[in-house]
């Protein structure tokens, strides 16, 4: 049967299961992973490959077991760097970088558009004020031909059918109401200019009837009524002038004003039609009334020269085209006539001839006006659609300049942040994933079985710096991979070595016991005979330990038992290769038999156990062994010492060693036990768990599982004897395990020492 070595590094007054010291009776252990539960809990599929500690020792390629809670905490500084640009991710620093050209744009786009909309919102006023004006035009226009009117009135004496006049007072009221609507909608905004003139608008009306009330229940002859009305007529001219330069733009201000001096000239001929008119009417004029109808008529062809002069060439050939005719001469050579008759009684020309013949001329201009208005509207709708299309293209440039400044960013970032990604998966990968399946198949293979590896790239192909990173970072897997395959050749050897020098130490050992058989069988002196039984134990356990080398380099035992062996059997057997075996107590042992071909490996665990527990308890007390068969199948040991104990750290390191044996480094000679434990547990399926015993002490825990125990039947062997086999499994008698006397020179003393070596040694060697 296979032996094994001893299963901790003694020290004198310590007490851990392989590792650790104690220090006045206190165990120093290292730290291990917390195991609960009451039972044994140890599974094959839960063992692991994880490293001492985390040992550097040379060798050790194993990448350590995965932390508990899976995953890998990311580095964090200090917490008063927290907030430190190092410390922040790549898309934050790049979303820095372009945060304050994108703010920049934002601020800018933001001024632009808002200064677009405010040029919007004043080219809409300024459109309002066109409105207003286009009305107040109208309301000029009519206000003339009232105060004509009034003037006709007024020259024959306030009588007659004054319907007419009404009608046009209600012309006029109609016109100041459209008017002051329009205006009403008018921003006045900070201008005093502007906000008096609507104010003048506003107010309009009051003096209107204010005027007709005056002329109405007054004596007022024809030139004051005229000029009391042109002061009205003037006053709304200046109140229209609303499309200032200081207000419009230079283009609709230039049309504005054109329009200006034509409705002033307009004006001008109008009065001219109430002086003459009324002048007919009354038959005579002094000289203040042919002063006033000479100045008139001086204002019109002057404001008409200023019309040519300042209005665009279409405007003025349209004029030129229009306000021509019989009518507009026929006025010019009756307006001749009267100033000619300034004096006499009797002027000689009908009131009513000249008012309509002047009022076909003042039809004709304002043709002409109407059209002046409409160029202005047609300005200022094209200033608005222009205004609106800047604010639209303005908007869009803007909308364009973020769109391509976050595109662009999310370009360039994906173009970063991707690839960063893609290279800390695949970091993960190898280290979580990759290089851990690497070792393990480089592991499990043969020295023979070794082939170079493929290393596959990260998948960044890229030429900038994150690509060479990549490169880089290909290159160390490479290499790593290179390193794990150079040692696990290296470890290969070192498996074959320590196989080599296992055999050739068995070889010498197993010379020994036939030398040390051979003397024991001519050998009568009990004294000579009790030291010759020491040395044969001696060597048994030399060879336990010369067989470590091979579960040291993952090899099995040459020797397999064909046939079952009984479970009392194997306990003894294991006893026997232990230096203090008088110890051992086996109480309430079972009738099962154990699978042959795990019969020598669980004799060397659990004398690597029973070794434990006599070394670390005194010398007068007992071990005992226990075993029970299980409800569920299989098969239950305890081995109980009564010794100084272990502390829970001690308990959970030991017991994580015995469920992830460590990878084999200098480490493991310094706790051979667990390793070898480990090894040979997990090459069955057997669970093997520590726990304190009470009052003191430990109870190791070996549960066999059902396919290597089966009942042995409803008989137990005779007390103190033990069934014995031949190679081939057949029962051939029964061997003597009596408690062993004090020896004498008796030859039954002799044999029965004899029979009790023989016996369990047979069992290990079978």
């Amino acid at each position: 049967m296979r032996a094994a070595s001893a299963m901790r590094a003694r020290a004198p007054e310590s007490r851990t299961f392989n590792g650790g010291k104690k220090v006045r009776g206190q165990v120093q252990t290292q730290p291990a992973v917390h195991r609960h539960g009451t039972e044994p809990v140890q599974t094959p599929q839960a063992r692991g490959n994880g490293s001492d500690n985390g040992s550097t020792e040379p060798g050790n390629t194993d990448p350590g077991p995965a932390r508990a809670g899976g995953g890998r905490r990311p580095y964090r500084g200090s917490n008063h760097a927290e907030f430190a640009p190092s410390n922040w991710s790549v898309r934050t620093q790049l979303v820095a970088v372009v945060l304050i050209p994108i703010i920049t744009t934002l601020v800018l786009g933001g001024l632009r558009i808002g200064s677009a909309v405010q040029n919007a919102q004043d080219v809409n006023n300024v459109r309002q004020l066109v409105r207003t004006v286009d009305k107040g035009t109208g309301l000029l226009e009519e206000l003339e031909d009232e105060r004509d009117l009034t003037a006709l009135h007024v020259a024959a004496g306030r009588t007659g059918d004054t319907s007419r006049l009404d009608t046009q007072r209600s012309q006029v009221d109609a016109a100041l109401a459209r008017v002051r609507a329009e205006a009403a909608h008018v921003h006045r905004g900070t201008n005093p200019v502007l906000a008096t003139r609507l104010a003048v608008l506003n107010a309009f009306g009051g003096k209107v009837a204010s005027l007709r009330h005056t002329v109405a229940h007054s004596k007022m002859r024809l030139l004051p009524v005229v000029n009391a009305h042109t002061a009205l007529i003037t006053e709304l001219t200046d109140a229209l002038d609303l499309l200032t330069p200081a207000i419009a733009h230079q283009t609709l201000a230039v049309r504005a004003g054109a329009l200006e001096n034509f409705t002033q000239a307009t004006e001008a001929a109008s009065r001219q039609r109430a002086l003459l008119g009324g002048v007919l009417t009354q038959g005579h004029f002094d000289s203040n009334e042919a002063q006033g109808l000479t100045l008139a008529s001086r204002q019109q062809q002057a404001l008409i020269g200023e019309f040519r002069s300042a209005a665009p060439p279409a405007q003025r050939q349209f004029y030129e085209r229009t306000v021509t005719g019989r009518d507009v001469n026929k006025t010019e050579v009756l307006q001749k006539q009267v100033l000619a008759r300034q004096g006499t009684s009797r002027l000689r020309l009908d009131a009513d001839e000249w008012f309509d013949t002047m009022t076909s001329k003042l039809e004709l201009m304002r043709l002409v006006e109407k059209r002046l208005v409409g160029s202005v509207e047609d300005e200022s709708s094209r200033e608005q659609h222009q205004a609106e299309r800047s604010v639209f293209i303005t908007s869009l440039v803007v909308l364009l300049i973020l769109l391509l400044t976050f595109g662009v960013t999310h370009v360039v970032m994906q173009s970063i942040v991707g690839p960063l990604h893609t290279l800390h998966a695949s970091a993960l990968d190898i280290t979580e994933r990759r290089l851990p399946e690497v070792v393990r198949l480089l592991r499990g293979s043969s020295d023979t079985q070794l082939e170079p590896i493929k290393v596959e790239p990260a998948g960044i192909n890229s030429v900038d710096e994150i690509g060479r990173v990549a490169q880089a970072f290909d290159e160390v897997h490479r290499d790593s991979v290179r390193l794990t395959f150079e040692q696990a050749q290296l470890r290969g050897r070192i498996n074959a070595m320590f196989v080599n020098l296992s055999q050739r130490s068995q070889y010498l050992v197993e010379r020994q016991l036939e030398l040390i058989d051979h003397l024991e069988n001519g050998e009568q002196d009990p004294d000579l005979l009790a030291s010759l039984f020491k040395l044969d134990h001696l060597a048994t356990r030399m060879r336990r330990n010369g067989e470590n080398l091979l579960v040291l380099a993952g090899e099995e035992a040459g020797r397999r038992w064909s046939a079952p062996v009984r479970l009392v059997d194997v306990l003894r057997a294991a006893s026997s290769e232990v230096e203090q075996y008088q110890r051992v107590q086996l109480r309430g042992l079972v009738t099962a038999d154990v699978d042959g071909r795990a019969v020598n490996d669980i004799v060397h665990l659990i004398a690597e156990l029973l070794e434990n527990a006599t070394t670390f308890s005194s010398p007068d007390t007992e071990v005992l062994v226990t075993s029970q068969l299980l409800s569920g199948g299989g098969a239950k040991i305890e081995i109980q010492d009564s010794g100084i104990g272990m502390t829970a750290k001690d308990l959970e390191e030991a017991n994580d060693r015995l469920l992830n044996p460590p990878v084999v480094d200098v480490s493991v000679a310094r706790r051979m036990g667990v390793f070898v434990v480990g090894q040979l547990s997990g090459r069955h399926g057997i669970r093997v768990q520590l726990r304190s015993s009470s009052p003191s002490g430990i109870t190791a825990v070996v549960m066999l599982p059902q396919n290597l125990v089966r009942d042995h039947g409803n008989h137990m062997d005779p007390p103190g004897l033990s069934a014995r086999y031949n190679p081939e499994g057949r029962l051939t008698g029964w061997r003597n395990y009596d408690t062993i006397e004090q020896i004498d020179e008796s030859t039954s003393t002799k044999r029965a020492h004899r029979a009790r070596r023989h016996g369990a040694r047979s069992a290990s060697k079978e």
